[in-house]
């Protein structure tokens, strides 16, 4: 009785392990679903910021200086 009692603990702290395991897995796969989705928001972000620095840039060439006198 007692021996099969402590196969059954045995059993259920290995189920549990396996679960642990598996939830880790899917942890780390839902980061790097999320890190991939960064990855594509911030190379737009850095396209968007580009675009307008060189409008600002542009911009300022065709306004001219500020005191022309």
């Amino acid at each position: 009785m007692h021996r099969t009692k402590s196969m059954e603990v045995l059993e259920q702290q290995y189920e549990g392990m396996l679960r642990e395991a598996e939830l880790n897995r899917l942890k780390k796969k839902a980061l790097r679903a999320d890190r991939k989705r960064l990855g594509t928001s911030r190379w737009a972000s850095t396209v968007a910021w580009e675009l307008a620095r060189t409008l600002g840039t542009l911009r300022k060439f065709f306004k001219g200086p500020k005191y022309a006198g």
